[in-house]
């Protein structure tokens, strides 16, 4: 199917090629699409009204749309949360996203779609600005990281809550391994690390590489692969010893005594 161009356009500024998720293809590919699909004026939906900047959509629709799993869904919409670019108001059956800042983003304050897009400079400025406010937020709290990723994620920030300071390579890793494993089953793993009295990143990692070697896919499948109970440092009570028990009867046992030699010295 061609462009259709008499649906009206958005303009994108060009700043976002400085935009830090511009080089994450799904965040950035998520957040282009609500662009694209938000109200651009105010209109009601079952006694509802919904602004301009916002759309009411679910993660399963997200995906169909996009052809993303909704796991990717998911992990797209809490970066863009975490960093201060969408709220969701969540549901029974339906989501009302928001885009913060959206009359800014793509201009919406012209007075028509038909309209010339000479204010592209200025919608490309508060980009720009919008941009560097989120940066000085992130730098007053701490140092930005060499690789440009951020290092403020919800997994992060809990580590740090129950367990103790990571470092900038741990963030780094279980970064990683949230975007791999998908956020809810990291999530589950660290729960389950804490639960066990975890005390440091190393603990965390290993768990987090058995997962990952046993092929989980999903916190159900982990729950099922590993039991509550199955987790490493946990005493394991029997209700007998195994094996033979060589104290059972030793009260009843004969005495050893040993045996006197014959002595070799010939009798006179």
């Amino acid at each position: 199917m061609g462009i259709d161009p008499s649906r009206g356009f958005v303009a994108f500024p060009r700043g976002l090629t400085d935009w830090e998720w511009y080089s994450e293809p799904n965040t950035a590919r998520l957040f282009f699409h609500l662009l694209l699909t938000a109200n651009w004026q105010e209109k009601q939906w079952q006694g509802i009204s919904i602004r301009p900047g916002q759309l009411v959509t679910s993660q399963s629709q997200l995906a169909k749309q996009l052809d993303l799993s909704v796991r990717n869904i998911r992990t797209s919409l809490e970066h863009l949360q975490a960093t201060g670019y969408l709220t969701v108001k969540t549901g029974s059956k339906y989501s009302i996203v928001t885009i913060e800042n959206y009359a800014s983003l793509v201009g919406s304050d012209r007075q028509s779609d038909r309209q010339a897009t000479g204010n592209r400079q200025a919608a490309d400025n508060n980009l720009t600005s919008l941009t560097n406010q989120q940066a000085n937020k992130s730098s007053s709290a701490a140092a930005p990281e060499p690789t440009g990723r951020p290092t403020t994620s919800p997994l992060v920030s809990e580590f740090e809550q129950d367990i103790g300071k990571l470092s900038a390579s741990g963030k780094r890793e279980l970064t990683g391994y949230a975007d791999r494993l998908g956020e809810e089953l990291a999530r589950v793993i660290l729960r389950k690390c804490i639960d066990a009295g975890a005390h440091s990143w190393a603990y965390v990692r290993k768990a987090l590489i058995e997962a990952e070697t046993q092929g989980c896919r999903s916190a159900e499948e982990y729950r099922m692969t590993n039991p509550i109970g199955a987790g490493r440092n946990r005493r394991v009570d029997r209700p007998e010893p195994s094996g033979n028990d060589f104290l059972k009867n030793a009260a009843r046992r004969r005495p050893l005594t040993k045996k006197k030699e014959d002595s070799d010295v010939p009798e006179p």
